[in-house]
């Protein structure tokens, strides 16, 4: 259960630090609630086309990173939970080299609050 809560966590974390494609839960992306917690989240960050194109695709790499981690068979648990970790961080530092200094306070608030009303926190 603590493996799965860890997973659904990390997945929770890069949908809600990834940026939403226009429409993206109308148009087929495979995303459903977790495009809607983007977009709520986005919505007023006035983000450009260019940063949405770039947090998009790393929101993307940084899944596909995640995935080949949860899918290392080589690694043990807390080896996962580590590499996840580094991810994260590099993921975080990334998105705030795309976004102003003011839409990445902004975001990390909104972060900081959905995880409080959900009772979870960053693992950071």
């Amino acid at each position: 259960m603590k493996k799965t809560f860890l997973i659904a966590a990390i997945v929770t974390l890069f949908s809600v630090s990834a940026t939403y494609a226009q429409d993206s839960a109308s148009a087929g992306n495979g995303h459903g609630k977790m495009g809607n917690r983007r977009e709520a989240l986005y919505n007023d960050l006035n983000l450009t086309q260019d940063q949405k194109d770039k947090l998009k695709a790393l929101d993307a790499d940084g899944f596909k990173q995640m995935k080949a981690v949860h899918e290392d068979n080589s690694l043990s648990e807390d080896q996962k939970k580590d590499k996840m970790k580094e991810i994260r961080m590099a993921q975080k530092e990334a998105r705030d080299k795309i976004l102003t200094k003011e839409q990445s306070e902004k975001l990390d608030a909104k972060m900081k609050e959905m995880r409080g009303r959900r009772g979870g926190n960053s693992g950071s």
